[in-house]
């Protein structure tokens, strides 16, 4: 009896004591949300508030555009740390909230816009095509800003552009479609490919076909004899032609779909 009366007061003790320290923590307005934990980074450059990728087993900072291996966000005074801290390591947050490193003056960002990563090391830029982000801005971006709050939540977002294409200027709209050719430029590059590969062929099927007639032409009107074994060659002509554009058509589809 006198052990489960000191078992049932434990067990009390660390109830009460949990919700003090739970009401205790919330009326401080501790924000579990700013929470990072320490990995090391082979960077020596990178700093709070720093985009960070996983490149090849090893964390530096991002230096290119919609960067689809973004990690996280060197934390700027996280409220919570977890890991070992060593000389090599940086808190990151990978989902929760902390201050970004962005860049205002490619394009304005505004509360609530897509986030992703740019061409200058470690910072952001807001995202006008959908693409890989690393999260949302908090807040306004004013002019001289070097950062800003951002909910960081690093995913592939597919969202609707806030504009129609006739109300961009036509810097504007290069530079959405630069962005996007840069983002998949391995895909681009194939569908380019295959789009040369299918006219090349039609143009030399053309191109042959209109040689062989004229050919066949000449021939018959030279040699009327001839004229069965012509018509037969100019026959074994075409096929051989169709043959080699359905082999063009083919190679090209092959490429779209590598």
């Amino acid at each position: 009896m006198k052990n489960i009366y000191k078992n049932t007061t434990l067990l009390f003790l660390l109830l009460f004591g949990g919700l003090f320290v739970f009401f205790f923590v919330d009326s401080q307005g501790v924000d579990f949300s700013q929470s990072a934990t320490h990995y090391i980074v082979h960077d020596e450059e990178a700093e709070p508030g720093d985009i960070i990728v996983k490149k090849e087993g090893e964390l530096v900072r991002s230096e290119k555009r919609y960067d689809p291996d973004i990690f996280g966000v060197v934390a700027t005074d996280p409220v919570i740390t977890i890991g070992r801290e060593t000389e090599e390591s940086l808190p990151i947050i990978t989902s929760g909230v902390t201050s970004v490193k962005v860049d205002g003056e490619y394009e304005e960002i505004r509360q609530g816009d897509y986030l992703t990563s740019s061409s200058q090391p470690g910072v952001a830029q807001r995202a006008p095509t959908p693409g890989f982000i690393v999260g949302r801005a908090l807040e306004d971006w004013e002019e001289g800003d070097e950062t800003i709050k951002v909910l960081v939540n690093p995913h592939e977002a597919l969202f609707d552009v806030d504009r129609e294409w006739d109300e961009i200027t036509l810097w504007e709209a290069l530079g959405r479609i630069f962005t996007a050719i840069e983002r998949d430029v391995p895909e681009v590059i194939r569908y380019i490919l295959a789009f040369f590969i299918a006219v090349g062929s039609f143009i030399f099927a053309f191109r042959s076909f209109v040689t062989a007639l004229r050919e066949g032409m000449t021939g018959i009107s030279r040699n009327p004899l001839a004229k069965g074994s012509i018509k037969f060659a100019m026959v074994l002509n075409l096929i051989g032609i169709l043959i080699l554009t359905i082999a063009g058509l083919g190679l090209s589809l092959f490429v779209i779909l590598l």
